[in-house]
Formats: structure tokens, C-alpha cells, sequence
């Protein structure tokens, strides 16, 4: 097999298409042809062919990951999913992953760190359901454990609450009475709050009517 023509392809800048024999092959990013020094004229046989594939492969896995990590941080269990979904090759979706976490671009730790302080500032919620969160981004239990234990160092989870409630309250003001209780008993329940905690909340409310 001959390379008999490398062309700059239109949609894609850092992408060539490559002929080998008068017919298109493959595609390949910029890196994968200065690695191999391809050229026209240039022979290849199937293993260079198939190192060729799998170095383009990987330099287009990384490029991806870079992409959605730019977007925002992501758990290494995200980053997995995200790839797998794109139909990258398992090789280079496991070094993707290791480079990253070689570098500090994918750090579960720093995630949940990022995760649970912007939900606190932004969308508050109760630690149990913090946890479910981390945990379906794959994050494991003791690096939660840890981040909860550090985001809560300094308030109670029932401030939280408390601030929540009458955040709820003065977007509902023509809601009164029990029927404003139960909503937003209903509404702490759903941020995962406790029983102990929700009824502690709303007998706080009962007595500020009073």
C-alpha cells in the first residue's frame, strides 16, 4: 500500500485525509502524521497501517477529553462513560484516563470538592443526598466521606435547611398556612432532608406565625 495523496480536509483543519493507492483510506490529525513522518510515496504494511489507526485513535480520544473537561470538571467514571460513548478503543480510553490523572486534569477528590461547593452555594441540598450524587458519578465512599465531612466542618446541615426553607418561603408568599407546611415539608423531603430535620423546620415556621 502506497500513499499517493494526503489532503487537508475541509471541516476539520487539524485532520488529513489520507489515499493509499489512489483511494481514501483513513482520516488522521496533524500529530499522528508528524509521528509516523507520512508522506506521499510512502509504503505501509498492515502493522504500520494498524499503529497508525491506533496512535489517531488515542490523539483523538485525548482531544475529546480535553473538550469535556473544558466544559467542566468530571469524575473519572464520567470521563469513561463519555469516551466509551464516542466508540473510542478501550487502550485508548485506559491511557486517556491515566494521562489525565498523571497530569491533575481528572481528579475525583477535587470533583466532589468543586461538586458539593457549588451545590451548597447554588442548588442546596442535605449531605445523603450530596453522597447519592457522588456516588452515581462513580466518586468513592471515603473520598465522599471526606468532602462531606470538610464542606459541613463549619455549619449544620439544618442551617442549610434553614436557609433553604426560607429561600422556598419568599418565592411563596401567597402560600400560607398548613398548605405552605406541607409543601415545604415536601420540598426539604425531596432535597433529601430527614424526617427529624423536616419536622424540626417546619415546627420552627409554626411558631414564627404564632
Amino acid at each position: 500500500m502506497t500513499i499517493t495523496s494526503i489532503e487537508r480536509q475541509k471541516k476539520n483543519r487539524r485532520r488529513v485525509s489520507v489515499f493509499l493507492d489512489g483511494e481514501f483510506a483513513f482520516g488522521l490529525n496533524d500529530d499522528v502524521v508528524f509521528r509516523f513522518g507520512l508522506h506521499k510515496g510512502m509504503t505501509l504494511d498492515d502493522a504500520l497501517r494498524r499503529d497508525i489507526e491506533r496512535f489517531d485513535n488515542l490523539v483523538q480520544a485525548k482531544l475529546a477529553a480535553e473538550r469535556l473537561i473544558a466544559l467542566r470538571m468530571r469524575s473519572e467514571r464520567e470521563l469513561r462513560q463519555r469516551l466509551r460513548q464516542r466508540e473510542f478503543s478501550e487502550e485508548a480510553i485506559e491511557e486517556t484516563i491515566a494521562t489525565f490523572k498523571r497530569v491533575n486534569l481528572l481528579n475525583d477528590a477535587e470533583f466532589a470538592r468543586l461538586w458539593v461547593r457549588d451545590r451548597l452555594a447554588l442548588r442546596p441540598r442535605s449531605a445523603s443526598m450530596l453522597r447519592r450524587e457522588l456516588r452515581g458519578k462513580g466518586v468513592h465512599d471515603d473520598i465522599i466521606a471526606e468532602v462531606l465531612a470538610e464542606a459541613f466542618e463549619d455549619r449544620e446541615e439544618i442551617d442549610v435547611a434553614r436557609a433553604l426553607a426560607e429561600s422556598y418561603r419568599r418565592k411563596h408568599t401567597t402560600t400560607t398556612g398548613d398548605v405552605l407546611k406541607r409543601r415545604l415539608a415536601g420540598f426539604l423531603q425531596r432535597k433529601g432532608y430527614s424526617g427529624a430535620i423536616v419536622y424540626e423546620i417546619v415546627r420552627e415556621m409554626g411558631e414564627g406565625e404564632n
